[in-house]
């Protein structure tokens, strides 16, 4: 008896407040009380955090609705700021009594293919019985054709001149010597250098009949046939008015190395080589003085070409923003990145604005006063010093888009069309050889800027093979002169 009246002592210190010894609630009343006050302690701090939310996004609305510039990670939350509120109001979608694009039924004569398609069964599943004919139902649809390899036997007629004795051959399409026909080619060199497909996904596209070998074997055959015309693409690209040059890390053979690319509206030139020397675009600019313009960042290498250049003012505005970035809560700094910044942007989007020659020129005048307006102002901290030193060292090469209309404040031109070489980076981690840099420099330039001559309703596969089959019949032929001429 003494142990338990021990034992009962002991659990009356450590009871809850509120509960006997068997876990009882002793005052129920008490007990919902303070179930209700642990409801509304959890619906209060869920109210907080949506009112935070709620702040934070008419925080971050305010700062861009007052911005000259749009950063990528904060885009305007309700559309575009500059609409008018008509233009808002409007519903999206077709007008009324608008045809519609849907999809529309094909006859007989304009199908590719009629299929008489029948039931299998000839009794009902439901109940058993027996089937009866009706009429017909036509349904049409699209559908594709497995892109697979097949193996052709080609019977060439061989003639001979009763005169002199000459033979002839027929030549079928394909290339001298070549184990692929041309069609293959042009869908398996599209696909690899232009779409990013890998070799290991075309050998699983055409089948069994394709080896990797063969294929890798007759990419270097069709590389040797795109180097004839690699020095008139040189050529016309030094005759261009507005250039643009960029380059981005490549490997070659496990080494590190370089994609350049220069490129116009109508030409690209793509180099794989294991250097970010001057030498590559030396190379492709050449000696002699040159007339226009060249759009680059403000990388060293292409500062001694015998041609004008124009920094990138995106990268300057990178420089900028990183500033403020860096010095989130000095004054200065914000003062003088909200009076730089404004001008920069509308110096990248007065080209596409439209605007007459005089009406551009007033505009481009007030612009660039207000950027060597904010560049001129004393300054005591040491990083916007430093910044606006570096502006007005190559003030020499930051203003000739304010005087020629072609040629843009920026580089984004040449940032795009480098994107798909980046994204074959990432997929097939570089060449594997010099020999494999050195075709895809080739037929990747050819290729490129095909797709920019063709007309839309052309195909580069078709271009392509159109092009080999010329080369066929006449190996000596330059796949450059098939090109269409660039649209003035």
């Amino acid at each position: 008896m003494a142990d338990e009246e021990k034992i009962n002592s002991e659990n009356k210190n450590r009871l809850r407040k509120g509960f006997d010894l068997a876990g009882g609630v002793l005052c129920k009343e008490c007990f919902n009380k303070k179930l209700l006050i642990d409801d509304l302690r959890l619906e209060n701090a869920r109210l907080k955090e949506k009112i935070k939310r709620i702040e934070k996004t008419r925080i971050i609305k305010k700062e861009i609705e007052g911005s000259a510039h749009h950063p990528k990670a904060r885009p305007p939350i309700n559309g575009k700021t500059n609409s008018t509120p008509e233009n808002r109001a409007k519903k999206g979608g077709a007008k009324l009594g608008h045809a519609g694009n849907g999809r529309s039924s094909v006859n007989q004569e304009e199908a590719s293919l009629v299929v008489d398609h029948e039931t299998k069964d000839n009794e009902c599943p439901d109940c058993g019985g027996e089937l009866k004919r009706l009429e017909q139902r036509d349904r049409t649809i699209v559908d594709a054709q497995p892109l697979k390899a097949r193996r052709i036997l080609f019977r060439c007629r061989r003639t001979q001149c009763k005169k002199c004795h000459a033979l002839f051959e027929s030549k079928p399409e394909a290339l001298p010597l070549a184990l692929y026909g041309n069609r293959l080619l042009s869908q398996a060199a599209v696909m690899h250098y232009v779409h990013g497909t890998t070799i290991g996904r075309l050998l699983d596209i055409f089948g069994s009949e394709v080896t990797e070998g063969g294929l890798i074997h007759a990419f270097h055959r069709l590389g040797r046939h795109f180097e004839k015309a690699m020095p008139l693409a040189i050529e016309q690209f030094r005759q261009s008015h507005v250039r643009h040059a960029d380059e981005t890390p490549w490997r070659t053979d496990g080494h590190s190395g370089y994609a350049w690319l220069f490129s116009t509206k109508a030409i690209s030139i793509l180099e794989f080589t294991d250097t970010r020397s001057a030498r590559i675009p030396n190379k492709i600019f050449g000696e002699g003085e040159l007339g226009g313009f060249l759009v680059v960042d403000r990388y060293a290498a292409y500062n001694k070409l015998p041609v004008k250049i124009q920094y990138c003012f995106a990268h300057l505005l990178r420089d900028v923003e990183k500033l403020e970035y860096q010095f989130p809560d000095d004054p200065e700094v914000k003062c003088f990145v909200s009076r730089i910044i404004p001008p920069i942007v509308q110096a990248m989007k007065v080209g596409g604005m439209g605007l007459l020659d005089e009406a551009y020129c007033f505009r481009t005048e007030e612009i660039v006063t207000e950027i060597k307006s904010a560049l001129r102002q004393t300054h005591r901290h040491l990083a916007i010093r430093a910044l606006q030193q570096t502006f007005l060292k190559c003030e020499h090469r930051l203003y000739h888009w304010a005087s020629d209309k072609k040629v843009p404040a920026e580089n984004n031109f040449a940032e795009r069309e480098l994107r798909p070489t980046v994204i074959a980076r990432k997929v097939s981690f570089g060449s594997q050889s010099d020999a494999g840099a050195k075709t895809r420099s080739s037929i990747m330039s050819i290729l490129f800027t095909a797709r920019k001559r063709l007309p839309k309703n052309i195909p580069i596969e078709d271009w392509l093979k159109d092009s080999l089959n010329k080369i066929a019949l006449d190996p000596s032929a330059n796949i450059f002169s098939f090109l269409p001429e660039p649209i003035p």
